[in-house]
C-alpha cells in the first residue's frame, strides 16, 4: 500500500509527532490523565467486586475505557487515522473513483451518525443497571470515537468546521478535549463516591442509629 511518489510509509503518512503544538501535547496529557484515572477506578473496584458490592460489568467497563484512552493517547501524535485516510485515497486512485470520492465520504459520514446512534442505544442497554458515572464516561468515549473517525473521513466540510475558531480555540480542540474532560470528570466522580452497596450500608447504619436501633450482622 505504500506510495513512493508521496514519500511516506503509507501515502503521505509516516510515524512521527503529528501535532507538536501546545494544544496537541495538552490533549495527550488529558488522554493520559483520563486513562490513568479510569484505571485507578477499575483497580479500586476489584475488592468491591469480590465482596459482591459492585458489579463485575462496571469494573470491566472502566478497564475497557482506560485501555481505549491509552491507545488514543498514543494515536494522538502518531495520527493513525491519517494513515487510514491515505489508504482510502490510494485505493480510490487505483480503482478509478477518486473523482467521485465525495459521495463515498458522505456515505461514510452518514454511516458514522448511524453507528453513533446505535452505540448510544447499545450502551443504554448494556449499562442500564450501572451508575451515572460509568454511563457518562461511556457516552464521552462514544463522542471521542466519532470525532476521531470523522477526522479520518477527510471530508472537506468536516475539515472546514473543525478548523474554525471559537474564542481563539479551534473547534477540533474544543470537541476532542471536551469529550476527554467528560470521561475524566466522570471517573473522578466515581473515585470520590462510595461503592453502591457500601454506601447504602452506611445510610442504613445512620438511620438505625438515629432511631435507636442496633444493626446486627445476619
Amino acid at each position: 500500500m505504500t506510495n513512493p511518489e508521496a514519500g511516506g510509509w503509507i501515502g503521505r503518512w509516516s510515524p512521527g509527532i503529528g501535532d507538536p503544538s501546545v494544544a496537541g501535547w495538552a490533549t495527550v496529557v488529558l488522554y493520559v490523565a483520563a486513562a490513568w484515572t479510569c484505571m485507578v477506578v477499575a483497580l479500586r473496584l476489584r475488592p468491591e467486586v469480590k465482596a459482591g458490592k459492585v458489579s463485575q460489568r462496571e469494573r470491566l467497563a472502566w478497564l475497557s475505557i482506560s485501555v481505549f484512552l491509552w491507545l488514543l493517547a498514543v494515536n494522538k501524535q502518531l495520527d493513525f487515522q491519517t494513515a487510514f485516510t491515505e489508504v482510502g485515497r490510494m485505493l480510490a486512485r487505483r480503482q478509478g473513483w477518486y473523482h467521485t470520492r465525495a459521495h463515498v465520504q458522505k456515505v461514510f459520514i452518514g454511516s458514522l451518525c448511524g453507528a453513533g446512534l446505535a452505540c448510544v442505544l447499545a450502551l443504554m442497554v448494556v449499562l442500564r443497571k450501572l451508575g451515572f458515572a460509568v454511563k457518562t464516561a461511556a457516552l464521552g468515549m462514544c463522542f471521542i470515537g466519532l470525532f476521531v473517525l470523522a477526522r479520518a473521513s477527510s471530508f472537506h466540510h468536516v475539515d472546514q468546521f473543525l478548523g474554525r475558531r471559537l474564542v481563539h480555540l479551534r473547534m477540533n480542540w474544543i470537541l476532542e478535549m471536551g469529550g476527554i474532560l467528560v470521561v475524566l470528570g466522570a471517573a473522578r466522580m466515581r473515585r470520590m463516591r462510595p461503592t453502591g452497596l457500601a454506601s447504602r450500608g452506611r445510610v442504613c447504619s445512620g438511620l438505625c442509629k438515629q432511631n435507636g436501633m442496633e444493626m446486627r450482622e445476619p
